[in-house]
């Protein structure tokens, strides 16, 4: 009984781990087994999308996440940054929230690849690739001109060097990851 009591008492509530998944849902992932600053690329919250995934950063393609139980989607992103060859030995940790303050309006960004701060950033109401970019810190020395914008789950090439592309509109849920420099290529913002 003292469980209940306290779960009614919090804005929102953990669900046991056996629980399944579903649309809508919110999962803290936590990674650990890796440096301080690769865990904060990672960590944070991530919303159950209409499609059932969750998307990662680092990792091009999305978890499956629809119908697990937290810990069955633990070992499925451990895998999924296993065999992208991101990371050799994540542990990672969910925590599953549900009710209002599970779901915060879905305001995030994910960017990564070579940023200063790659991960999870909040999104801005008529946010463009630029203004994303700079939330991030901007692009690191070895960041090139060619930035992958993927929005559920069809991704698109941008050359950073065009206005027009600087421009591109953001929305929430995006995945923008910026692809290193080639060999003769020269970061000029």
């Amino acid at each position: 009984m003292l469980p209940l009591i306290v779960g009614l008492a919090l804005p929102f509530s953990i669900t046991l781990c056996h629980a399944e998944l579903a649309v809508g849902d919110t999962v803290k992932i936590t990674l650990r087994g890796v440096p301080a600053d690769e865990q904060q690329k990672v960590n944070g919250d991530y919303r159950i999308g209409d499609s059932g995934t969750i998307r990662l950063p680092m990792i091009d393609t999305p978890v499956t996440a629809r119908g697990l139980t937290g810990d069955q989607l633990a070992r499925a992103a451990e895998k999924a940054y296993r065999d992208a060859g991101v990371y050799e030995k994540p542990a990672i940790e969910t925590e599953v929230k549900t009710g209002v303050e599970a779901t915060p309006d879905q305001s995030v960004v994910y960017i990564g690849g070579q940023v200063r701060k790659p991960g999870p950033v909040p999104f801005a109401k008529g946010m463009t690739l630029l203004q994303a970019l700079k939330t991030a810190g901007d692009r690191n020395e070895f960041g090139g001109r060619n930035i992958v914008l993927t929005r559920k789950g069809k991704a698109t090439r941008l050359d950073f060097r065009k206005q027009e592309d600087k421009n591109t509109a953001i929305e929430p849920g995006d995945v923008i990851t910026v692809e290193q420099a080639g060999a003769l290529e020269v970061n000029r913002g």
